[in-house]
Order: C-alpha cells, then sequence, then structure tokens
C-alpha cells in the first residue's frame, strides 16, 4: 500500500505534505534541503529544470523561465511558448508535480499511491478541472481538489473547537482566498468564500520593481524597462528579496552591480517600509474588497468571528496584518508557517479524509438564455452536493434546436460570467415559441465539479455534460500524458 500525500500547488512556491506514523503532519524536504519548491519550470537544451534551480537561472534565460502558471489555469486558449515547444498551463503544472511526486517518492521510500491537491476556495469548476487534469498528467491519483482555506483550518486542528466562527484569510504569491466557517462539533461548514485571483504577492513584487526602476531612472536618467530583459530580471529578483526583507526591517538597502553594464551602471538605491506602503497602497485598498465580500454573504460582522487564521507567504507583510487586525480588533492566528499550512491540511485530509468539512458553491452557475441574460440554478453559497432544476423553453415557431452555454458567476449578463461549456440539445419536435420545454438539471458534488443535464419534456431526450474534465479532450488528455512522460527523464 503506497503513502497520501498533500500537495499546495501555489503560484509562487509549492509544497508536499505526509502524516507521519504518529499521526502528525510534516512537510516533505525536498532535494534541496528546503520546506517549498519555487513554482518555477526552465527549459535548456538538455534539461527542464524545476524549483530552485529554475528560479536561480531566470535572469539569464527568461524566454524559457515559466512562473506564476497557476494564474492562467483553464485561461482560454493560453499556451506557454518555449524554444523547446509549447505547453498548456496543465502541462507546466504537471512538470511541477512530477519533481514534487518523485522527490516525495525517494524521502518516503514508498510509492505515492493518492494525492490531495489544493486550490484556491474562489477558483471555478474550471480551474479546478484544470488543477485535477494537471494531477492526472503529472501521473498522480487525484483523490480530491480540497480548498486552500478549509486546508489551512485543518492544519490548525480548529475542528477540536466546540463551536466558533473562523475567518481565513489566504492571501499568497498569486491568489488572495478568503473563506468564512463554522466549526462546530468537529465539522468545518463553509458559510462563504470570496477572493481575487489576481492579487498576491507578485503584484506587490512589481510594485517594489517599479519603485526600484523610478528611482534608478531619476538617478541616472535610464529606463531598465528598455534596457532588456536580462537586466530587468535581475532587478526583479532584487525586488522580491527586499520586499520580503521589509517585512522584517524598517529599510532596505537595493543593490545590482553593473545592471546596465555597458554603461557601467550599477543599482545602489535605499528604499523605506513606508515607501514601499505608500506605493502599494492600491493593492492595500484592494485587498479589504474580497475581505469585506465574504463577510457579507456569510452574514457576519467582523465582531461575531472568533478566530482569524493567516496563511499564504503574503500575510507576513505588516501592513496586512494591521489592516486585518484593525477590521477584526483582534490578532490573526499565525503559529504555523503561513507558507506550509495548507500542505499540512492536505496532509491530514489525504490520510483521514475531508469528510469534517461542509462546503459550498463559491459562485453561481447557471446558463445563458435570450438576450443575452445569466439564469443561474445553483446560487452562490449553496451547500455541497446539491442539485437543482429550471425549464425553458424555445424563443421563436418550429425551433428544434437549443443551446445551453453554462457559465459561472454573479453578473446578470452571462458574458461577463465564466464560460465552462456548452449543451445543445436538438431534434425538438416543431411547435409555436413557447410551447416546447426543455429541462436543465445541475448536480455539484463535494468537489465542486458540475454535471449538467438537458432534457426534452415533451420526448424526453436527453444531452449530458460532465464539467469534471472538459478542459481537456480524451485525446488531449492522453497526448499530455504521454508527452510529459516523455520529458520526465530530463526533470532536474
Amino acid at each position: 500500500m503506497g503513502s497520501k500525500i498533500g500537495i499546495d500547488l501555489g503560484t509562487t512556491n509549492s509544497a508536499v505534505a505526509h502524516v507521519d506514523f504518529d499521526g502528525k503532519p510534516e512537510i516533505i524536504i525536498n532535494s534541496d534541503g528546503e520546506y517549498t519548491t519555487p513554482s518555477v519550470v526552465a527549459f535548456d537544451e538538455e534539461s527542464i529544470l524545476v524549483g530552485k534551480a529554475a528560479l536561480a537561472q531566470a535572469a539569464v534565460n527568461p524566454a524559457d523561465t515559466i512562473m506564476a502558471i497557476k494564474r492562467h489555469m483553464a485561461e482560454p486558449g493560453f499556451t506557454v511558448k518555449t524554444s523547446s515547444g509549447s505547453y498548456t498551463p496543465q502541462e507546466i503544472s504537471a512538470l511541477i508535480l512530477k519533481k514534487l511526486k518523485r522527490e516525495a517518492e525517494e524521502a518516503l521510500g514508498d510509492e505515492i499511491e493518492e494525492a490531495v491537491i489544493t486550490a484556491p476556495a474562489y477558483f471555478s469548476t474550471a480551474q479546478r478541472a484544470a488543477t485535477r487534469e494537471a494531477g492526472e498528467i503529472a501521473g498522480l491519483n487525484v483523490k480530491r481538489i480540497l480548498d486552500e482555506p478549509a486546508a489551512a483550518a485543518l492544519a490548525y486542528k480548529l475542528d477540536d473547537e466546540d463551536r466558533i466562527n473562523l475567518c481565513v484569510f489566504d492571501f499568497g504569491g498569486g491568489t488572495l482566498d478568503i473563506s468564512v466557517l463554522r466549526v462546530a462539533r468537529g465539522r468545518f461548514s463553509v458559510l462563504s468564500t470570496s477572493g481575487d485571483n489576481e492579487l498576491g504577492g507578485k503584484d506587490f513584487d512589481d510594485i517594489m520593481l517599479r519603485l526600484l526602476c523610478q528611482r534608478f531612472q531619476q538617478q541616472t536618467g535610464v529606463n531598465l524597462f528598455q534596457a532588456g530583459a536580462v537586466a530587468l530580471e535581475r532587478v526583479r529578483t532584487a525586488a522580491e528579496d527586499a520586499k520580503k526583507s521589509l517585512s522584517f526591517r524598517d529599510k532596505v538597502r537595493v543593490s545590482v552591480p553593473f545592471v546596465v553594464p555597458e554603461k557601467a551602471l550599477s543599482m545602489d538605491i535605499t528604499v523605506t517600509r513606508p515607501d514601499f506602503e505608500k506605493a502599494a497602497w492600491p493593492l492595500f485598498e484592494r485587498m479589504a474588497g474580497p475581505l469585506k465580500e465574504a463577510l457579507a454573504y456569510s452574514k457576519l460582522q467582523p465582531a461575531d468571528i472568533d478566530e482569524v487564521l493567516f496563511s499564504g507567504g503574503t500575510t507576513r507583510m505588516p501592513k496586512v496584518r494591521e489592516i486585518v487586525g484593525e477590521i477584526f480588533n483582534k490578532q490573526p492566528l499565525a503559529k504555523i508557517d503561513p507558507d506550509q499550512c495548507v500542505a499540512l491540511g492536505a496532509a491530514f485530509a489525504a490520510a483521514e479524509g475531508a469528510t469534517k468539512v461542509t462546503f459550498k458553491v463559491s459562485r453561481s452557475l447557471g446558463v445563458e438564455v435570450a438576450g443575452g441574460e445569466f439564469s443561474p440554478l445553483l446560487s452562490r453559497g449553496s451547500t455541497l452536493p446539491t442539485s437543482a432544476v429550471n425549464s425553458y423553453t424555445t424563443s421563436f415557431d418550429k425551433q428544434t434546436v437549443i443551446s445551453f452555454p453554462i457559465y459561472q458567476g454573479d453578473s446578470a449578463r452571462a458574458e461577463k460570467n465564466v464560460l465552462l461549456g456548452e449543451m445543445v440539445i436538438d431534434g425538438i419536435q416543431p411547435a409555436p415559441a413557447g410551447e416546447a420545454r426543455v429541462s436543465v438539471t445541475f448536480e455539484m458534488g463535494t468537489e465542486g465539479l458540475l454535471k449538467a443535464i438537458a432534457r426534452d419534456v415533451r420526448t424526453g431526450q436527453a444531452m449530458s455534460v460532465e464539467l469534471e474534465g472538459t478542459i481537456m479532450s480524451e485525446t488531449e488528455r492522453q497526448a499530455a500524458i504521454e508527452r510529459i512522460d516523455t520529458l520526465a527523464s530530463k526533470i532536474e
């Protein structure tokens, strides 16, 4: 019998954990002797670098180095173009997962039987499906896709509490993910979720990068954004280090020798924490919006929240802690390393199952109807598993085909939501407009993956779509598995 692991597949860093023989979760240390692995992939002529080695050469090989691929999961038509070919987000993620799986097997001395992979609670059904596909392409038996905030709560063992309201503030390298949960009699019930899939530590890195480049141009007249990819990548690396340092220091000196070698120009700039916080203030303001939204959907006030739990490396920033602390008027829990708690909780779920967690629909699901309107069937906040049915009719005489584009989101206009797929039911018996009726049923399980069925009420003819693996066709998925298996021997 093989081992079971939990994987935090992060935007910036990833981590793997398992539950030991004493029932305690522990991070599996990677081959670099570290607890986290950078979610970075790089290609060269002879090998594929994943993790620290890939990150280390990013400044000299920016065109073939891929970072923050998680932000593009399920993005329609998105591929990464490198000198060795084009890859989907699932394939790049699978290369990272291949590395994590191999190192976990080496550390544990055992094959991996099952894995739980985490994803932001605010991920759409399509993004969850793409995450599962990445795991399958990597050769993992994916037991479930688990919400990151729920995983963090499991790591803190808050299920031992009799009854508390809990807010998990998960702020990582690429996403902000907020969940409000109720813990009662050993079970977690997710009351609401919110977040921002385009806000994370990388955005604060960009603020620092722009601040440094602006100061450098003021000093030298040189625009580093026009100085070439290698120079900019060197400053970007320094900017990330400077941002991290300001979480523990009041000021930081940023030195990049010969950043413009042809002009013998080096960077030597001092940035204070107030300087940086002022420049990043729009991001701090943006951060507060999803937090307030999650509270509003939970129908709770800040004073009703008994504990606030921090997860994700961006929560180390003092201004983040200050803003969240002021909203709740209490100090958040941060006793577990914020870069590790999601993986530790996922390990619990892999070993014991996630039966203690009750999940809810993160964003409404429905179909597009005449006029481009969005008709929701499963409303945001519905407890999973759940199902719903609604009836629709033809819009013109003798109509024999009805198309049902399936969307996820909370806008009244379908086009402003996320398109997940489409059902088309034909062979409808010709009739005047409004007479023929088609019932549409949505069913969603605890993993947040959707099955949709359209049925002609008169004839019983039905068409169904399972949005559990429809990001890739079966042919595409098998081709990706074979491709990544072929590349696996090159991974370092």
